[in-house]
């Protein structure tokens, strides 16, 4: 696994989408930090695994935000490749997504093969382990 691009930020509205964005409207972060890594198998197919770091004031806050993102169809931080690099056009499906919370920190990442030969068993772990 390689990281391509990192960004810090606060400003969790500007880069997040859905009820998520109406959520961090209400309840601003304390801080946004973002990475992407792309994920390759020995035989060159590439998949993308979207890490964000979402501080939150209190606790209270950070339980809420888990469970708004870890519901489908809410929305979630936007994946820093669809902002930068070459890869702003992968749609994520979200069919391989972890999150954990540890405090005021919530941490989610997913997968999404950008070319043959990635399997479900692979990318549930990739990002099982991206979360830790």
């Amino acid at each position: 696994m390689t990281g391509r691009i990192v960004d810090d930020d606060a400003d969790c509205t500007a880069h997040s989408y859905g009820q998520v964005r109406e959520f961090f409207r209400v309840h601003p972060c304390s801080s946004l930090r973002r990475a992407h890594f792309e994920v390759r198998d020995r035989n060159g197919d590439v998949a993308l695994v979207p890490v964000a770091w979402v501080d939150m004031p209190t606790e209270a806050e950070a339980r809420q935000l888990k469970a708004l993102m870890d519901t489908g169809g809410t929305g979630n931080v936007t994946e820093l490749s669809r902002e930068r690099g070459r890869f702003r056009t992968v749609r994520y499906t979200g069919d391989a997504y972890a999150s954990r919370r540890d405090g005021t920190t919530v941490v989610n990442a997913q997968a999404q093969p950008v070319a043959r030969g990635w399997a479900g068993l692979a990318l549930t772990s990739v990002v099982s382990n991206a979360v830790e």
